[in-house]
């Protein structure tokens, strides 16, 4: 697959000087961001996050919990800020 990117021409002179391999960077760069995103989705830590928040839909949708009203969340926000 073939990509075009549009860099300054400023920019990509200062690259070419400064002899950086800009086919490596760009694919160490894209291969990290995929890492990143796949090391959170096989954390335990999203495991832990995903539970509490499916936890915290079902309490909603049995009728456990209330959700507030924008009036009462601006009214506990409040409270809660003067607390800090």
């Amino acid at each position: 697959m073939q990509v075009s990117l549009n860099i300054q021409d400023d920019v990509y002179q200062k690259l070419i000087s400064a002899g950086v391999d800009m086919q490596s960077k760009i694919n160490e760069y894209l291969l990290n961001l995929v890492e990143k995103k796949d090391g959170y989705l096989n954390s335990t830590q999203y495991q832990e996050d995903r539970a509490y928040f499916q936890e915290a839909l079902e309490e909603i949708e049995s009728g456990k919990t209330e959700l507030l009203n924008q009036e009462q969340y601006e009214k506990e926000m409040k409270a809660f800020e003067q607390s800090l």
